[in-house]
């Protein structure tokens, strides 16, 4: 009388021993359509057979007459691609020892949820040159908080996370890290995820970890944040202390900017805003910290007063940063000074500075720029393999251009002088004007390919991504988009944005098909 339980335990036991937790669990919702099928595995087996059915079926009938996806394997784990969101799928596994001796597993189900982000009538990624050559890699788009393979199929959307509203979600900075994991500035704060489950592996502390008066807007992080070598957390944040004027600044300007001066026994301190670079550890302990204002305290910008009695600079808006880990130095690029400067890492000791400095006695420009005549505005510096410097220029000094993409021979130590040895002006679709696709004033990153192309996004309200060879070749592009219901068109010239995309595309970054697997699997390099 106890013969079928005891069946039953065994088959359970068998199942526990073979390492067999089945993915994605039975009911699961999930938020992707790449997925990683996990199972029991089978002494002997020559093939596990994958096959998925479009629809929730529980009949063998049912089933087989909804077969959308068939994927074979020798070991007990598959990636596969099911077509579209917002549907509910059946999958199962056929056990094949040889022709006549197979088993099938029982029958599961999950489903795609479906949201704004990846809904195709007001969503999407406009393909405008189809690649030859990169047809297996897939962009991370952070305006749309979209994965998208390279023919504008959207993959996977970026989950709710600690019940925020997924339309008030603003990322910056979405990529895959060296450690199978996805990464992203979320509304100010970072975050490490897990791609099949969308739990939240690491929260950086909620700004008590940066000693700085941080303002409710910024939240303590920005433009760039991620995860390198060592296992630890590397991100952009802000300090802002006061500081004290050589004297009263004239009236007008105190009554003007009464919010960024204060008084203390007679003495008048402005408020400065500076950017710093966080290294945090497992446990959120901060192990590294670089402060622009201690750059600031011993740069020329300290002598650079204006005629009112306050600080001519006073914030020098840092908006990216590069860790060169093999020659153990950072780049730190400033915007609003048109500067980039490298120091060493850890010693943070300042070895270059590349942008016009101010001498005192010269004036100050009337723009209150330092134009350096070679980039202006940039963002995103980053050292290529040869060892030259590339920066996207954003080149706002220059109201009429298009950005460009600058690379810069590095100098010997004790010299600043860079010499430029590539250029190229990033192009707008055919037909389009420079006056349709509004400011390029903010975001735009570069990513170096293995093949030396260079995948780039132009950031601002255009958001155009391409790859382009060193000849200059356009290799692939996209123009990300939103339907704009008040016009009933699509904002395809980025002319205008609403205000679910926020300041637009920020960044975007590729991924090989081996590196979304590792994804998946949540495996770092090396697993």
């Amino acid at each position: 009388m106890y013969k079928f339980p005891f069946l039953v335990f065994l088959l359970l036991f068998n199942s526990l021993l073979l390492g067999a937790k089945t993915t994605p669990e039975e009911g699961s919702k999930l938020n992707y359509r790449i997925i990683g099928f996990r199972f029991a595995s089978r002494e002997q087996v020559y093939n596990y057979k994958l096959e998925i059915a479009t629809g929730n079926y529980n009949t063998e009938q049912e089933f087989k007459a909804h077969i959308a996806v068939t994927a074979n394997s020798r070991y007990n784990k598959i990636v596969a691609e099911v077509p579209d969101f917002g549907k509910q799928y059946t999958w199962r596994i056929t056990y094949e020892w040889s022709a006549n001796r197979t088993d099938k597993s029982e029958l599961y189900h999950f489903s795609t949820m479906i949201a704004p982000d990846v809904n195709p009538d007001s969503v999407r990624m406009r393909i405008t040159l189809a690649s030859e050559n990169y047809t297996s890699d897939y962009v991370f788009v952070d305006c749309n908080k979209v994965l998208y393979d390279m023919s504008g199929n959207p993959v996977w959307f970026f989950p709710k996370i600690e019940n925020n509203d997924p339309a008030s979600i603003h990322l910056r900075d979405l990529k895959a890290s060296p450690f199978g994991k996805i990464t992203s500035i979320v509304n100010g704060r970072i975050y490490e995820l897990d791609y099949s489950t969308g739990d939240v592996l690491w929260q950086g502390p909620d700004n008590s970890g940066i000693s700085m008066s941080i303002t409710s807007a910024d939240h303590g992080y920005h433009h760039d944040f991620t995860r390198i070598a060592n296992g630890h957390y590397m991100v952009m944040g802000f300090e802002q202390p006061y500081w004290q004027l050589p004297r009263a600044p004239d009236s007008i300007v105190y009554r003007s900017y009464a919010d960024k001066i204060k008084v203390e026994d007679n003495r008048y301190y402005q408020k400065m805003v500076f950017g710093t670079v966080s290294e945090y550890d497992s446990r959120g302990n901060i192990v590294w910290q670089w402060s622009g204002a201690d750059y600031f305290k011993t740069s020329d910008l300290a002598t650079r007063m204006l005629p009112n009695g306050m600080f001519d600079v006073n914030d020098t808006h840092a908006n990216a940063f590069y860790l060169d880990e093999q020659a153990k130095t950072m780049y730190i690029s400033f915007r609003d000074i048109n500067r980039v400067i490298e120091v060493s890492y850890p010693g943070k000791k300042v070895l270059h500075t590349y942008g016009k400095l101010y001498v005192p006695g010269q004036g100050i420009d009337r723009d209150r720029h330092l134009v350096n005549g070679m980039f202006c505005g940039q963002h995103s510096c980053r050292v290529l393999d040869d060892g030259s410097l590339c920066l996207f220029n954003n080149n706002i000094c220059h109201r009429a251009g298009m950005p460009t993409i600058l690379m810069l021979k590095q100098p010997p130590p004790g010299t600043d002088t860079l010499e430029k040895i590539w250029e190229f002006d990033c192009p707008l679709d055919s037909g389009v004007t420079r006056s349709k696709m509004g400011s390029f004033g903010f975001g735009g990153n570069i990513l170096e390919l293995p093949g030396k192309e260079l995948f780039v996004c132009m950031g601002g309200t255009c958001g155009k991504l391409f790859i382009v060879n060193r000849n200059k070749q356009i290799l692939w592009s996209a123009q990300p988009e939103k339907w704009d219901a008040s016009t009933s068109q699509w904002t395809k010239d980025g002319a205008t944005l609403d205000n679910n995309m926020k300041e637009g595309s920020y960044r975007a970054s590729i991924i090989t098909r081996e590196q979304l697997e590792r994804l998946v699997w949540g495996e770092g390099v090396g697993k």
